[in-house]
């Protein structure tokens, strides 16, 4: 259960290709951090366009989705990778309860230190095998619980915390700020966005 295969990525014959090398040979390269700001070109949200105090139910309707969508798919093609840095849609799964988790403790942070530098959030092959092997019903509630959880973290904001700040360092991706409000709006782009890659229905960038 790869998700990344070895092959020529540019650094030489027989280099070892990783997922990002593999999502950029497939076009993507809209950069995902100007999902805090602008609607997404390949799926059409534009979640940083929501009322604010519409990005917490939102996250959770949006769970409430991936339940039904993990719970009444075929086991086979939850865990059927189509293709070498493409996801299953249990890996896509546990990657958006992931981003609400880690999301949900930088906004955290960024309440108490002022504009911390965090690295791109980029699990590893080993983490994406390892997610493939999740049990179904499991991970929809572990979604559905980090949305509650992120959800109630916005929900507790002050008007001030919105506009705080973070950077987020990507290395060759890029160096971006994010205020809380863009990656609350982040978080919930990304859970609406991988349903879409999971269930078949986000179109094709080729």
């Amino acid at each position: 259960m790869m998700v990344a295969a070895s092959g020529d990525s540019g650094a030489g014959s027989g280099a070892h290709k990783t997922l990002d090398d593999y999502r950029r040979e497939r076009g993507e390269g809209w950069q995902w951090a100007r999902a805090q700001s602008e609607m997404c070109p390949q799926c059409g949200e534009n979640a940083a366009a929501m009322d604010r105090e519409r990005l917490g139910p939102a996250l959770l309707e949006s769970a409430d989705e991936w339940r039904t969508f993990l719970e009444g798919a075929d086991e086979e093609y939850l865990r059927h990778i189509p293709a070498p840095g493409v996801f299953s849609p249990i890996q896509y799964g546990a990657h958006v309860r992931d981003i609400q988790r880690v999301y949900g403790d930088r906004i955290l942070l960024m309440l108490h230190e002022s504009g911390p530098v965090f690295p791109q959030f980029n699990p590893d092959e080993s983490a994406w095998n390892a997610f493939n092997e999740l049990e179904v019903d499991a991970l929809a509630d572990q979604i559905h619980e980090q949305a509650e959880r992120l959800a109630g973290i916005l929900a507790a904001l002050e008007l001030d915390d919105w506009s705080r700040t973070m950077v987020r360092d990507g290395g060759s991706d890029g160096v971006f700020t994010f205020t809380v409000a863009g990656l609350a709006s982040y978080a919930v782009h990304e859970s609406r966005h991988h349903l879409r890659d999971a269930n078949g229905t986000l179109p094709s960038l080729t």
